[in-house]
Order: C-alpha cells, then structure tokens, then sequence
C-alpha cells in the first residue's frame, strides 16, 4: 500500500503546485482566460499527475486515472485556498475542466507505458510544463476576436400595456431570489429608476453588485424601449475564504453591449414582452463559456419578465375585484 501511497501523494501535490503557478501565470500576469487555462492546463495536469505516479514503476491504468482526477479535484480546491479564484468560478469550470485532468491522464500513462527511465521521464514532464506557459504567452499576444451574442427572453402579460411600459422603464423591488446561483453569489436584478424621458434618458438597472447604467437609445412608448450600457457592475460575487477575491475575469471577461425591450399587444388584454440582451464574452472555449453566459442573461431576463408579469397581474386583479365589488353594490 505504501509503494502506492507515497507516489499518489507526491503527484498529487506536485500537480497541485505546478497548476496553481500556471492559473496564477495566465489569470494575473497574461490576464487571458482562454483554451491555455482551461484546456491546456488541465491536460498537462494530468500527464504529469500519472508520470509522476508511474516514476517508481508501472501502475495499472485504472490507478493512474484515479490519480489524475484526484490531482485535478484537489487543485481545484487549492485556487480556492490561495485565493486565486472562488468556488462558484471553479463549479462552472469543472465541467469542461474534469474531463481534461482524465484525457491527460491517458495520455501521460501512454508515455509512462513508453519512457522506461526516470530521468527521461523528469525530462518530459518539465518539457510538457514550459508549454503552459509558451501557450498562454503565445494567447496573450493575439488580438482578441470579439463575436456578439444574444440573448432573448419572452413572457405573455394579462393587463393593460400602459402598466407594462412603465414597469419596463423602472420596475419595482424585486423579492430576494429563490435561485440557487443567484444565492450563491451571481449577480441579479434588484429594481430599476430612470432620469428623464425619450431618448437621452439615463436607466439604471440596479444589481445586487451594482448598477447598469444604461443611456435610452429609442423611445417608442408601449412599443419599444433601447439603451446601450455605459457602465456595469461586476457579475458576481465570489464565494471564497477571503473577503476580498477579485479575480481579473470578474472586470472584463462578458461584457454587456446593449438592450432593449419589446411589446406587443396581442389582443384580448395580453401583451407579449420581449427582453433582449447583447453581448460577449473572451472567455474562451466560446462555445462552452457562451453557453453559460446565455443561460445566466436567460436567468437574470426571467427574473425581471416575471417580475414585471406578476406586478402588472396583480394590478389587473385588484381592478377587476374593485370593479365587480362596486357592480355588487349598485
């Protein structure tokens, strides 16, 4: 058990100290957050994690990935001990992080079956590191290609459309959130006010981080509502052992571009409310950190649609029993 035991543990921590440099490396002195953080480093991770485990002999190949997966979950929680990043980034990251730790596993047991030496073996697990860092110097120099998103959001509202413009244009206190994100620390909608009228008007979308501050761009009342976003808060906060965590992606990684708000009267007291949003994000693999970005705005439209929704109906209720209680009493 022993012979197994002390090569486990050195590979884990190992592992551990050489991907915690290259997060650092990439996070706070090349400030990328691309495919050499999230798919490069992982791979190394698990080729040196299973190398250096198959150093004092050949392990089977269920053992090695064992190790591996072991090396990367507890260099996960070591960004989070460091203070490097906070937990709500590292469980959004794991899953196309993970898999990675597995498919570098299989490929430094690949090695390990092929390198009879320890010294060549050192050799190769030093090379294998240096190419972090080349990979992340190499990503910090190109220009960063920016692919705007979208992201809409609709809900059918019973009631007069006069109320859901001007809960459009600064909608009340929205109640503490139920979901589980939003509670963990992803940023949400509070409540908006606007300063002014028509176009050039300043709406503020508050946050629990902040506020957007958003300059009106088309003012068609009861129709549409357009803004740019001026400024916007940090969108999250992470939950982490330090008090002050801010880790750089928090400042520039999605960035909001601009939004609007469409009704459309369908008839028969409903209205069809329209959110969308535009932005992007240089958190890359795209399609994966896309993915998320899509599903948070989703989240954060759902909460304020909703919210405009059960306002606007609750009004068009207490209208309606005002209006029967007076008929009752004619």
């Amino acid at each position: 058990m022993k012979d197994k035991f002390l090569p486990a543990l050195a590979s884990v921590i190992v592992t551990s100290i050489a991907l915690t440099a290259l997060a650092y490396l990439s996070s706070n002195i090349f400030e990328v957050y691309s495919q050499g953080i999230f798919i490069v480093t992982p791979i190394i991770g698990g080729i040196i994690s299973v190398l250096i485990y198959n150093r004092a002999g050949k392990r089977r190949l269920g053992e090695s990935l064992i190790v591996s997966m072991i090396s990367g979950c507890i260099a996960l929680c070591g960004f989070i001990v460091v203070g490097l990043e906070g937990f709500i980034c590292l469980l959004i990251a794991a899953p196309i992080v993970l898999p990675l730790f597995h498919v570098g596993g299989l490929i430094g047991y690949a090695i390990s079956r092929t390198i009879t030496r320890k010294h060549v073996s050192d050799v190769a697990s030093l090379v294998i590191c240096m190419f972090g860092p080349l990979f992340m110097g190499f990503e910090s120099v190109q220009e960063p290609q920016i692919h705007e998103r979208t992201s809409v959001t609709k809900v059918v509202i019973s009631g007069d459309i006069n109320d859901v413009w001007h809960e459009v244009i600064q909608f009340s206190p929205i109640p503490e959130p139920t979901e589980l994100l939003f509670r963990l620390g992803i940023a949400y909608p509070t409540h908006a006010r606007i300063d002014g009228t028509g176009v050039g008007a300043i709406r503020y979308c508050n946050f629990s981080t902040g506020a957007f501050v958003e300059p009106i761009t088309h003012w068609n009342k009861n129709k549409k509502l357009a803004f740019d976003v001026a400024e916007q808060p940090i969108p999250m906060t992470e939950l982490s052992p330090y008090s002050d965590i801010h880790p750089p992606h928090l400042d520039w990684a999605v960035i909001s571009h601009k939004g609007e708000f469409l009704l459309n009267d369908l008839g028969n007291g409903k209205i069809e409310l329209t959110g969308t949003t535009w932005y992007h994000t240089v958190m890359k693999p795209e399609a994966y950190w896309g993915m998320i970005g899509d599903e948070m705005i989703h989240m954060i439209h759902k909460r304020v649609l909703d919210h405009i929704k059960s306002t606007v109906e609750a009004k068009a209720n207490k209208s309606v029993e005002r209006t029967a209680t007076l008929a009752a009493h004619l």
